[in-house]
């Protein structure tokens, strides 16, 4: 009797979420599909987001500049800081691809340290492949920074297909919770 409550609940809560799931999935599926189609706009809309983040950073480091017990010098950084980083998101939102270009700069510069560390990794079982990870890593790193047009594309290019793939795993997820819910009745 309690097994029978208890899948019961499960099928009530598997009807529940399986048309979220469903929408989410088919929202990732056209997201990462608008993504490929549209690598400009996509790229253009990143910028935009990243200005604004950069505004409110910028806005929030002055604003901390003003908080009781700040000292000078402190005080001072933190103005100065916050209005480069201001005139930084401003840049990007109005000139987007200048945005994106630094983005890239961003990944290309991360991608460069990562493979920098990964050579003083301490990774005795898989040293040629950690050597071989970090090849790469600086590489790529090296590639972005001097091409960030390219970085920029292969990153959309990526984050569309996770997208793709996440939304269909969500699909067949929502779909198998409609069959398994089906067949507890």
């Amino acid at each position: 009797m309690a097994l029978d409550n208890e899948t019961e609940r499960a099928s009530d809560v598997g009807r529940r979420l399986r048309t979220p799931l469903l929408i989410v999935g088919v929202v990732a599926v056209l997201a990462g599909v608008a993504a490929l189609v549209l690598p400009h706009a996509t790229l253009f809309a990143v910028a935009w987001v990243f200005g604004v983040y950069l505004l409110v950073s910028g806005m929030s480091m002055v604003g901390r500049a003003f908080v009781r017990g700040t000292g000078t010098g402190r005080r001072i950084g933190l103005i100065v800081l916050g209005i480069l980083v201001v005139i930084g998101g401003f840049v990007a939102i109005v000139h987007p691809p200048i945005g994106v270009r630094w983005v890239a700069l961003l990944i290309g510069f991360a991608w460069l340290v990562e493979g920098i560390a990964l050579l003083y990794a301490p990774t005795p079982a898989h040293r040629a492949l950690t050597i071989g990870a970090a090849v790469l890593s600086i590489l790529s790193g090296i590639l972005v920074i001097n091409l960030p047009a390219l970085g920029a594309a292969l990153a959309v290019a990526a984050v569309a297909g996770v997208l793709i793939v996440f939304g269909i795993v969500q699909i067949v997820i929502a779909i198998g919770i409609g069959r398994s819910g089906e067949a507890a009745d």
